[in-house]
């Protein structure tokens, strides 16, 4: 079985502002960049390609980022703007003179099919590395296969993953879906089971803030497809987890 997941794909294409002749120029070589997919995107399932003009300084560093060609999105140009910022090269070289260049990358925000047994693998892989040993890395590796999971476009009648969910997270975290794993999709239910396992953590601070910011569109959506009443409860039962540490 497979999840929609999500990745940033970004390849490289290079505009030069100048090249002395008779010479050979060795242009610029992405190494590496923070990767920034919005997660109100992903969450609606936003794709799109942003072409971004990079001037890159003698350090391999990007020091000016404009949009050459937008996705149409302002989640999506934005995010691109702020990758891009991230962006390290080898600089370009000109015999033994590094230069200042300009270089256009296609930025592509594009959700790809991610192997569920191999994501529910990597997440007992972590729980049971971070269980013998607090590894705050180890814990934001889990957060972040968790997001993968959380913000990846579901619709609201596919729930075929919440068994899987159920499997993976805490008897704590899972009790707050009681009666509901077979009527909504639990999505919720892991930012619970990262604040309710590893409360002291830093990555909890984060799960904390990102898990309100989720609901305030979430609730509607539950109040929406569910009644009221039991919107309320599931709420109330998701303030007392993360609260209770």
């Amino acid at each position: 079985m497979s999840i929609k997941g999500y990745a940033i794909c970004a390849f490289l294409g290079v505009l030069l502002v100048s090249c002395p002749s008779k010479k050979t120029l060795l242009v610029p070589v992405l190494l590496d960049y923070q990767l920034d997919y919005p997660d109100e995107a992903r969450r609606q399932g936003i794709e799109g390609t942003v072409h971004v003009r990079v001037l890159v300084n003698r350090s391999g560093r990007a020091e000016e980022v404009t949009i050459s060609k937008s996705s149409s999105n302002l989640l999506l140009d934005s995010a691109a703007v702020r990758t891009a910022k991230t962006f390290v090269f080898s600089p370009a070289v000109v015999g033994d003179e590094k230069m200042q260049t300009w270089v256009m990358v296609p930025i592509e925000f594009k959700f790809r099919e991610v192997d569920y047994n191999d994501w529910l693998a990597q997440v007992e892989v972590l729980q049971r590395r971070i269980a013998k040993s607090a590894d705050e890395q180890a814990t934001e590796e889990l957060y972040e296969l968790y997001r993968q999971m959380i913000f990846s476009p579901w619709d609201v009648d596919d729930l075929e993953f919440n068994q899987y969910i159920r499997e993976i997270v805490a008897e704590r975290a899972a009790a707050v879906w009681e009666n509901h794993w077979s009527v909504y999709p639990a999505r919720v239910v892991l930012f619970v089971d990262i604040i309710s396992r590893y409360p002291d953590s830093f990555t909890a601070l984060k799960a904390r803030a990102d898990l309100n910011r989720f609901l305030e569109q979430e609730k509607i959506k539950m109040r929406h497809n569910l009644n009221e009443v039991r919107t309320d409860t599931l709420l109330g039962r998701i303030k007392r987890a993360v609260d209770y540490q």
